[in-house]
């Protein structure tokens, strides 16, 4: 079995692909709270400002090498902000692909959201996908809604098999994997 918990604030690893999930500021659905522009309540983990998602994504960047790929989980409201992000850290997008989730109905204030976007982006020269695996992925993917904010396992999947024999790292980790590096406040090891 191969994977480590590293601090991306202090390796000097390098990572053919960077896969994260950032904890976009945001609150749960639910009954409006008095204080006027606040709604729902506090998410089961910490959230994180722009800036900070930001400082993130740029160490986890110096650690990819020059061709690298990065796989960065979005919803709705953060997707301009996210792709903005990538293109000034040097990634170009390949593709949104849309987790259309299997949930009971969804909270909501005005539409209900039953998705959300993993943005396929690469840095430098695109990396070939596994020849195995041309054509086998589809940019929409069905998953049930396991745990809140928890991604599919299909996602990781879908990576490994893509690209199999590639460095990775996973950060806002809340678990280890076997092949892959893993950074995160929520680490659970197994």
């Amino acid at each position: 079995m191969n994977k480590m918990i590293v601090d991306i604030f202090n390796t000097t690893n390098k990572y053919d692909i960077i896969y994260a999930d950032p904890p976009w500021r945001q609150s749960k659905g639910g009954k409006k709270k008095a204080r006027p522009l606040t709604s729902g309540t506090s998410l089961d983990y910490n959230v994180l400002s722009l800036d900070e998602i930001k400082e993130h994504l740029a160490l986890a960047t110096e650690l990819s090498n020059d061709n690298s790929i990065l796989f960065l989980w979005t919803i709705e409201k953060y997707l301009h902000e996210a792709e903005e992000l990538a293109n000034e850290l040097g990634y170009k997008l390949h593709t949104r692909m849309i987790w259309e989730k299997v949930i009971r109905i969804p909270a909501a204030f005005t539409i209900r959201y039953g998705h959300e976007y993993l943005l396929y982006m690469y840095k430098g020269e695109f990396i070939p996908v596994a020849k195995n695996c041309y054509g086998k992925y589809h940019s929409v993917f069905r998953e049930k809604v396991t745990k809140h904010s928890k991604k599919p396992e299909i996602a990781y999947e879908m990576i490994e098999n893509l690209y199999p024999n590639s460095k990775r790292l996973e950060i806002y980790a809340r678990n280890e994997r076997d092949c892959w590096d893993c950074w995160g406040n929520e680490i659970k090891c197994h």
